[in-house]
């Protein structure tokens, strides 16, 4: 098959435990490209996070980020994109964290926000390179629809959060577990694999001609919507169930071994 896209995630697939491309990967999505095949990121992260890495790759086509809430041409600056969270629904999930004691933060599309200063924020903080800022009452706060809300917690905490949200508001929002200890809500259209789709009709590229590589559960869905999924071998196995191709981890240049075998066809 010949491809000509591939939509890679950030964290914990193409970044490894670091937070830096390796060397192998980024000599394997250069060749890619000088092949033909188009490069971008599918990535949970706020665009101002990711830039880092968008600017490493010289990524020249719209990236997906907010978990497919927003779709930027990075180069012209215009928003190609953008599906947010009604106040209504923000409103509902900060009273429960409230009630619940939980940490949560809420996106607009350059900033975000969270009620105080905690290792939670500051965790955060130092994994995306963004400072955010403390604003007291968050619901108080809210005067526009956010893109994105997220809560920090431990892994334990999070596993059993998801399935509470989950029953609560599957119907009105996507929530996800992207990182063991992040649980993220966005609008009930934004996934990675219906940002996916809406890139490959901006660019003139099939899904069948697409490749989609993560490692977590919000990437399932453009695992599922790419002609080849790929996950990455630190994947959980339920989200390996959902890929045509396992590939090596995050910390084993997994994102290049599958791209030298589907793309630049070596052994």
């Amino acid at each position: 098959m010949d491809y000509k896209l591939i939509a890679v995630d950030l964290d914990d697939s193409l970044l490894d435990k670091d937070l830096k491309i390796s060397e192998t990967n980024k000599r394997a999505l250069f060749a890619a490209r000088n092949k033909g095949v188009q490069i971008t990121i599918a990535t949970g992260r706020m665009l101002d996070s990711a830039m880092p890495y968008i600017r490493e790759l010289n990524i020249d086509i719209p990236v997906i980020t907010y978990q497919g809430a927003f779709i930027k041409d990075t180069l012209s600056g215009n928003t190609l994109i953008k599906k947010s969270v009604s106040i209504e629904n923000a409103r509902k999930v900060i009273d429960i964290c409230s009630r619940e004691n939980l940490h949560i933060q809420v996106y607009t599309e350059d900033s975000y926000f969270f009620e105080e200063d905690n290792c939670f924020s500051r965790l955060y903080r130092r994994m995306s390179g963004i400072q955010g800022e403390a604003v007291g009452d968050l619901k108080r706060f809210l005067n526009e629809e956010p893109i994105k809300l997220l809560i920090i917690d431990e892994p334990d905490n999070i596993a059993r959060y998801r399935i509470y949200f989950q029953r609560l508001l599957s119907d009105v929002l996507q929530v996800y577990i992207s990182r063991p200890n992040y649980l993220e809500f966005t609008n009930i259209e934004a996934t990675k694999g219906n940002a996916l789709a809406q890139l490959g009709r901006m660019l003139g590229v099939s899904r069948k001609e697409m490749i989609a590589i993560g490692d977590s559960y919000n990437d399932i869905s453009m695992l599922e919507y790419a002609g080849l999924g790929v996950a990455m071998g630190n994947a959980p196995d339920n989200v390996k169930s959902h890929a045509g191709f396992i590939t090596g981890s995050n910390d084993e240049d997994g994102v290049a071994e599958a791209v030298e075998k589907f793309v630049l066809m070596e052994e």
